[in-house]
């Protein structure tokens, strides 16, 4: 856990998804909470617009899935400038979570995690719960709190 710089939460999530099969998919969402709260904007002048674009991104599961069909919908455009700007999205927040998977995906690697890039296109209902699965694991703490 130590090898990553991301809190311990997020380190004992990467670790534990080796173990449920979704590596790729929790980079994804790790590096998108690096970003912070970033990633949607919303125009004043486009309140409606931007919102109704935003729950277009929403899927059962929480925002974990959210970020991470984000970012996945970003990936099969190419990572498109234009599409950032149409759906509300903040570019720049999008690169960054994109330079911060390349570095996490180096250290999956480094550390001997089994790191294969998968497409969220394939990804079925078992794919997500393993995903919520890793994520549980991480913050069990907070699960016990509830």
């Amino acid at each position: 856990m130590a090898e990553f710089p991301l809190d311990p939460q997020l380190s004992k999530t990467m670790i534990m998804s080796e173990f449920y099969k979704c590596v790729d998919q929790v980079i994804t969402i790790c590096a998108m909470l690096s970003v912070g709260n970033s990633v949607f904007h919303r125009p004043k002048e486009k309140v409606i617009h931007a919102d109704n674009a935003h729950k277009n991104f929403s899927r059962p599961g929480g925002d974990h899935i959210r970020l991470l069909n984000v970012y996945e919908q970003w990936k099969e455009t190419n990572f498109s400038a234009q599409w950032c700007m149409e759906n509300f999205v903040q570019v720049r927040s999008m690169r960054r979570a994109q330079d911060i998977k390349e570095q996490l995906v180096e250290l999956c690697k480094r550390v001997e995690i089994d790191y294969q890039d998968e497409s969220i296109s394939q990804v079925d209902d078992d794919q997500y719960t393993n995903v919520r699965k890793a994520i549980t694991s991480g913050f069990f703490y907070n699960a016990a709190k509830l």
